[in-house]
Formats: C-alpha cells, structure tokens, sequence
C-alpha cells in the first residue's frame, strides 16, 4: 500500500506537468480536444479564445443544420424556433470569420460539426411528430447550456479582448434563446 502510494506521489507531479503542457501547447490551427472533451472544464481551466471561437461556429452549423430537419418534423412553434436560431446562427458565424481575419487568430474552423454533433443530428432525422419535439428540445437546450458555461468561464479570464466583447455579445443572445426553448416546452 506504502509503495502505491508513493508511486502515485512520484507520477502526479509528471501527470500535472503533462497536463499543463498539452494545455500550453495548443496551437491556433489545433483544434482543442482538451475543451471538446471537457478536460478544461474538470480541472477548472477557462476554455481560450480559440476555444470559444471553435466550438461556437460548432454550434453554429448544429443550428444551420438542424432548422432543415425542423422544417418538415416539427410544429410551428419549433419551426419558428429553429429559424430564429439559424438566423442567429448565420450572424454568429459572419462575425467570427470578421474576428478570425482581424484579430489575426488563424483558426481552420471545421467543415462540419464533430461526429457526437452530426449523431444528435441524425437521431432527429428518424424522429417525427412529439418523439422530435421532445428530442429537438432537449439537444437545444443541452447545446445552449453548454455553449453559455463556455462563455461564461472564458468571461472569468479572457485571453483575447476582441473575442471577449464578442462573447460578452452572445451570452444573452443565448440566454433569451433559452428562455425561448423553455417556453416551447
């Protein structure tokens, strides 16, 4: 017992130091696993400005992409939902690409969304009539909780002024859109 625990006293400081240095490391063209898998989040680290940008143009094209689905699955009220949300969506996206090309950040935003985003995706495409509704409403809902804590800890301690005014835009942006989805629900 004595040597495990003094074998595990010996590894944490190289662990740590790992950790710190893969999160260190991170260059602007890398996309951040250590956010996507919520690492950062767990250690109590504040995602980067690049961080912020990535997984929000993420969402963005989850919401471009799902006002599609919603427009031959869901009611009015979602459908409406959907398009104000892919709207905004559209906007966001406009001013990252503006933020990318001038703030110098040099980030290569994927094409689609990451594979756990393009399955909630494809789990919408079978639903129809309320099992839709109801799906549709709670991937919103997590994606937009999740999306305002990632602004929300960037805010603690931004690394990046531009990105922060930006993000200091988009959290209520998305606080309405919540309040929106509870009342749809």
């Amino acid at each position: 017992m004595i040597r495990w625990v003094a074998g595990l006293v010996a590894i944490l400081p190289a662990i740590v130091v790992f950790a710190g240095a893969v999160a260190g490391s991170e260059t602007p063209r890398k996309r951040s696993l250590i956010e996507d898998f919520g690492i950062k989040r767990m250690f109590g680290w504040p995602p980067n400005g690049h961080d912020v940008l990535r997984l929000m143009h993420e969402f963005d094209l989850v919401q471009i992409r799902a006002v599609g689905i919603a427009a031959t699955r869901g009611n009015d009220a979602v459908r409406r939902f959907a398009l104000e949300q892919a709207e905004r969506a559209q906007q966001r996206e406009a001013a990252i690409v503006r933020l990318n090309m001038f703030a110098l950040l040099n980030i290569d935003f994927a094409a689609d969304p990451s594979l756990l985003r393009r399955n909630e995706l494809a789990g919408l495409q079978g639903e129809v009539g309320q099992a839709f509704i109801r799906d549709y409403t709670v991937n919103q809902k997590a994606d937009i909780a999740d999306t305002i804590g990632m602004l929300q800890r960037y805010l603690l301690n931004p690394d990046n002024d531009d990105v922060r005014r930006f993000a200091q835009q988009q959290l209520p942006l998305l606080q309405q859109a919540r309040e929106e989805l509870q009342r749809l629900q």
